[in-house]
């Protein structure tokens, strides 16, 4: 917490000011790690004669202040970026020095693997007479290439502990695997396809096809090459070829296949631009006879049949809902589908064998820990992430107080059904892990306690329509987000 002389406090939950020993305690920000939390979790950073140091959550030193800089390495949770002596290094959260301080810039690669960065690796940066060099260390801080480099990228849709870096020294890029030169630095430019899991390169005027390992697939002598799917489309002056992920030449009325690995079947587009299934050796499951199809989850594919609207079919082709949704997406990563009609104005909810779960008119749909919420001004529902129908009593058992509606006004009543809080708001919502609820009245939002207690009237008006729809109050403090995302609360109307 800032006070308005600009230095900075910390206080507990009893807002009684703690870490009175050191000066200008403040959190270090999180960017990018997969967290719900915004600052790092276990340390804190404080000043100390101009210099910088950390301290953890019981106020003892972690690091002394002896850094000019200190930040969160972006997607690195718990590992801080810090600058001693003009030059840039790792330390954890422990003070425990992971990268030395050398260099003049250091980020994460951004490999993303198993819902998190750690397998993440480094790539570094000194200047030189001849400008930025680069280098790379791995996650475990071993060194892999010096920096000699004048670009390095990680090729981050390759899934394996191999380590893929596309390369450029001397104006010519290669592969490096690990330490090891797969690729020879002999072209002009290198991309990877990530379908195919084959790289395209250009050496001259001339494009071709490497495998991983650098064998051919495609010889370079073409002046295109497009990656349609699985097919590799090469144009050469007088005509284009398709071929195969083995580099054999192929015949067919496709312009794209693309593998769906969990049905082993391809989706298809022809040369009009319609979509069709193909199974793994080839043949026609579903003609090319809709705008849109989509894989979803198990064996089923969202598809768009023109004039008629959204719905699903299966592996086989078989209509499993009819084409009758606007809207019909995926909730999150669970086997759950939102459908809406537009006309109607109806939200529905359909399970992973395609049976409607709930509806509701002009609803909200939201996903929280361990359920989707689906609510209006009239209705609360709840459906678990397995696609089970719940009441509020059973989805949140340890609350004490429960939104209720009669007559079109909301008020609350305890597990028993007794009415504690009469229904007198537009709305409300569910308390949350706080004890708190938000509760509304003329578009204006207040804070209710656990114990039925007003804590604050409804005062607070919100511009935005999804803060409006159902903000977050812990006391009299609302959540809400700065422009660069970070979140905070307060009690600024």
């Amino acid at each position: 917490m800032r006070d308005f002389e600009g230095n900075t406090k910390v206080l507990n939950e009893e807002e009684k000011e703690i870490f009175t020993e050191y000066q200008n305690v403040q959190a270090i920000e999180v960017n990018g790690a997969t967290t719900n939390l915004p600052y790092e979790k276990s340390v804190l950073a404080y000043e100390e004669n101009g210099k910088i140091g950390l301290i953890d959550f019981s106020g003892n030193v972690v690091a002394k202040p002896i850094y000019e800089e200190l930040a969160s390495v972006k997607y690195k949770e718990g590992e801080i970026l810090a600058k001693k002596n003009g030059k840039y290094g790792v330390v954890n959260n422990k003070g425990v020095e992971l990268i030395p301080f050398d260099y003049d810039e250091i980020e994460a690669d951004k490999y993303y693997k198993d819902n998190g960065y750690s397998k993440s690796g480094y790539i570094v940066r000194k200047t030189t007479e001849e400008g930025y060099r680069y280098g790379y260390i791995s996650s475990n801080w071993d060194k892999l290439l010096d920096t000699e480099y004048s670009s390095i990228s990680r090729v981050l849709d390759i899934d394996k502990d191999d380590i893929y870096l596309i390369v450029a020294k001397d104006g010519r890029y290669g592969v490096v695997k690990n330490k090891n030169v797969e690729i020879d630095f002999a072209y002009q430019s290198i991309e990877y396809n990530g379908d195919t899991n084959l790289f395209a390169v250009q050496r001259g005027e001339q494009y071709g096809v490497l495998d991983l390992s650098g064998k051919t697939i495609v010889n370079i002598e073409y002046k295109s090459i497009q990656f349609n799917g699985v097919y590799i489309l090469a144009k050469s002056y007088s005509e284009d070829i398709y071929f195969n992920q083995n580099g054999e030449k192929i015949e067919n009325s496709y312009t794209s296949m693309t593998e769906v690995e969990e049905v082993k079947s391809y989706i298809t587009i022809n040369e009009d631009g319609l979509y069709g299934l193909v199974n793994a050796k080839g043949e026609e499951i579903v003609p090319n006879e809709y705008l849109y199809i989509e894989y979803v989850f198990d064996k089923y594919f969202i598809a768009y049949k023109e004039g008629k609207g959204l719905g699903v079919i299966d592996k086989d082709g078989k209509v499993q809902k009819e084409f009758e949704y606007d809207v019909l997406s995926q909730i999150g990563d669970y086997k759950l589908l939102k459908g809406i009609d537009m006309d109607k104005g109806i939200t529905y909810i359909i399970s992973e064998n395609m049976k409607e779960i709930t509806s509701l008119e002009n609803a909200i749909v939201e996903i929280e820990n361990e359920y989707i919420e689906i609510y209006n001004d009239k209705s609360i529902k709840y459906v678990t992430t397995n696609g089970e129908l719940k009441t509020a009593k059973e989805m949140l058992p340890n609350n004490k107080l429960y939104a209720i509606n009669k007559n079109e006004k909301w008020g609350f009543e305890d597990k028993s059904g007794n009415t504690v809080v009469e229904p007198e708001y537009d709305y409300v919502t569910e308390f949350n892990m706080y004890g708190f609820s938000g509760i509304r009245k003329d578009n204006k939002w207040g804070v209710i306690d656990e114990n039925g207690k007003v804590v604050c009237e409804c005062s607070f008006e919100f511009e935005s329509e999804e803060d409006m729809a159902k903000p977050e109050f812990i006391g009299k403090y609302y959540k809400t987000y700065t422009d660069s995302g970070e979140i905070y609360y307060t009690d600024e109307i």
